[in-house]
């Protein structure tokens, strides 16, 4: 039996702490992967519902609202602040899920007012040619134009109240969300 240099001892010990280190690193990782992609969800849930601003969050936690809508988690970012009723206050819109149907569609609050509109998430969507959910929405943003050009196949041109969401269909296609002063309509800009 050959001889082991002291170089190769360490190079086996170096190899037994490196396995010890990957074992340790499994036994942590593993009540994450038994109970899969529950926690993951629920992890990710907590952390947006931590992320949401007070105001907001405390519209969402309702029961008539959480009860019946969850946050969505494929769009960044998950909600949006703007004037979109054109009363000078900050209001917000939030990603949601319908949990009933899994339509997907924006909670919209009226901070000024108090009240809030649900766009889509199983709801018809004035304008929208038959539309009631947003799945197909992988961006959005705030647009702030008040005259807004003629759009893909609309017959007139809006001026909005206030700011409007542009939801958007990468590489696709594109709509304005807006206020009315009375509902949320869509109108859309591009296809």
């Amino acid at each position: 039996m050959p001889a082991k240099s002291k170089e190769g001892k360490s190079m086996f010990l170096w190899d037994i702490l490196k396995m010890n280190r990957l074992i340790i690193f499994l036994l942590l990782l593993s009540p994450l992967l038994v109970s899969g992609q529950d926690n993951l969800e629920q992890h990710t849930l907590f952390v947006l519902e931590s992320s949401l601003p007070s105001d907001l969050l405390n519209l969402y936690t309702l029961e008539k609202i959480k009860g019946n809508y969850a946050l969505r988690t494929d769009i960044n970012p998950f909600y949006l602040r703007g004037d979109f009723d054109g009363d000078k206050v900050l209001d917000y819109a939030l990603g949601i899920v319908d949990r009933a149907t899994g339509k997907k569609g924006i909670l919209i609050y009226h901070f000024g007012a108090k009240s809030y509109y649900v766009v889509g998430a199983g709801k018809l969507i004035s304008n929208s040619r038959n539309m009631d959910d947003l799945s197909l929405m992988d961006a959005w943003t705030i647009h702030t134009v008040e005259e807004v050009e003629k759009g893909v196949g609309e017959t007139s041109t809006i001026k909005l109240k206030g700011e409007a969401i542009l939801g958007i269909k990468t590489e696709s296609s594109s709509w304005l969300i807006y206020w009315t002063g009375k509902e949320y309509s869509l109108y859309w800009q591009g296809d």
